[in-house]
């Protein structure tokens, strides 16, 4: 009988100790939990800040552009006068002013559309009159257009060619 007793006693000190460890492997359980879900509320927090960060530099990079276009829109009308002065007196001080200016605005990212014998592209030209020539082939520049950033700035304005035509004779 003090045998049974005796592992009677056992089981129950067993039983106890089971328990405390049950509820303690419970605890380290929820505190794991707890811990992750810490984790991850830190690893969210921690992405929402760097993609907030990366927005911010991006919208003032934005804003830096279109002040730049701002005052490249303004300025473009000066190189137009260099350039038509050109046009009707050909010296090599305008040349250099002219080349000055654009080297520059190359160095802003902002290159000189081409236009002279390439085939009219609304998309980048303005057509302001027609010559005699292949036909939807420009024929001469009026006004340089630019890009900015891959983007138009202004578009050139062109004189398109047009076959002549002949008259029917009856």
């Amino acid at each position: 009988m003090k045998n049974d007793n005796d592992k009677i006693k056992k089981e129950k000190q067993d039983e106890k100790e089971e328990k405390p460890k049950n509820e303690s492997e419970q605890e380290i359980e929820k505190l794991k939990q707890k811990v992750e879900e810490c984790e991850n509320s830190y690893k969210r927090a921690l992405a929402d800040y760097q993609n907030l960060q990366k927005r911010g530099i991006e919208e003032r990079q934005n804003w830096l552009k279109i002040a730049n276009r701002e005052l490249l829109l303004r300025l473009l009308p000066v190189l137009d006068t260099l350039m038509l002065a050109y046009k009707h007196k050909e010296s090599d001080e305008l040349r250099v002013s002219i080349n000055q200016f654009i080297d520059v605005l190359k160095a802003e990212g902002i290159i000189r559309i081409d236009t002279i014998d390439k085939i009219f592209d609304p998309l980048y030209m303005e057509a302001v009159g027609i010559a005699e020539g292949e036909e939807g082939k420009v024929m001469d520049e009026i006004r340089a257009g630019f890009m900015i950033y891959d983007k138009l700035l202004r578009p050139s304005q062109v004189k398109v060619g047009k076959r002549k035509e002949e008259s029917i004779k009856e």
